[in-house]
């Protein structure tokens, strides 16, 4: 009797040991499944947070078909010339919209210097929206001198994240243009531009310098912590940005080796871009 009852207790513990493993993990096992999670997630996240960074790329590059199809139809409307450096705004003062060709009104801080949307050359072409942002831009100190905690893009401020080359284009003191400079595209009409293919039209800051009492540059695209450069030739190397040529192509460049290789002239033709027409033009008859 004794024995049956002991071997009856020991199948019911055997038994309710079989039980808790059937219902759940041990505390090794659980620690085991959470360190493989862990392994995986931090093999996972940095693919992932590239794939948003490439969508962002992406988006900011897309934005520039329609901005271009608005610039043709404008064109093609205005005796076939391309949009003014500057316009006169309805409280008859005027104001520089060479970095404004569409997009939102300009905060109060900056309506001295960019025309209201409605006064923008593609106002009635493409009315403003998200067209205009580029989620990656970062904003400038060129209209400030100061760097706050928090800096605003470019869109937030004057409404648009990206620029007409219109051809203010900022150069270091002593530097400028080895070709020298037949003024620039704003006005111009469209016989005017070398090799449509290659001349810039609209850019973003990262492909130039930009100023505010000294020259700054800025990164966007690749960069993180601080996106303003003060010197160029121990910056990181990340002075990317996508572009619209005269032709109507888009395309995502790096500007770093320009910038930073001699950045008392910054602007000269490369095999994949001009910034400028030459005073003694050669591809012309």
């Amino acid at each position: 009797m004794d024995m049956n009852i002991g071997n009856s207790l020991g199948n019911s513990a055997a038994s309710n040991r079989f039980r808790s493993r059937a219902n759940g993990f041990t505390l090794i096992e659980l620690l085991v499944v959470i360190s493989i999670i862990t392994i995986l997630a931090s093999m996972m996240l940095p693919g992932l947070a590239g794939a948003k960074d490439q969508a962002r790329n992406a988006q900011c590059l897309n934005n520039l078909r329609p901005i271009g199809i608005a610039l043709k139809l404008y064109v093609d409307d205005n005796a076939f010339r391309f949009p003014p450096s500057s316009v006169v705004d309805t409280d008859s003062v005027p104001k520089n919209v060479s970095a404004a060709l569409g997009g939102y009104d300009p905060v109060s801080s900056h309506a001295p210097f960019f025309a209201s949307a409605a006064r923008r050359p593609l106002y009635n072409y493409m009315r403003p929206s998200q067209v205009y942002k580029c989620f990656k831009d970062k904003g400038q100190i060129e209209y400030g001198c100061t760097i706050p905690p928090m800096k605003p893009s470019n869109f937030e401020t004057i409404g648009s994240s990206y620029k007409f080359n219109s051809g203010d284009l900022t150069v270091l003191a002593g530097g400028g243009f080895k070709l020298g400079r037949e003024g620039g595209m704003a006005n111009a009409p469209e016989s005017w531009v070398p090799e449509p293919e290659r001349f810039i039209m609209v850019h973003e800051p990262p492909a130039r310098i930009y100023g505010c009492g000294k020259a700054w540059w800025a990164q966007w695209h690749q960069a993180r912590g601080v996106t303003d450069v003060e010197d160029v030739v121990y910056s990181r190397q990340r002075f990317i940005s996508p572009i619209l040529f005269v032709d109507g192509h888009a395309g995502m460049h790096n500007f770093s080796k320009s910038l930073s290789t001699d950045p008392l002239f910054p602007y000269e033709p490369t095999k994949e871009w001009i910034w400028y027409k030459p005073v003694l033009d050669l591809a012309s008859p």
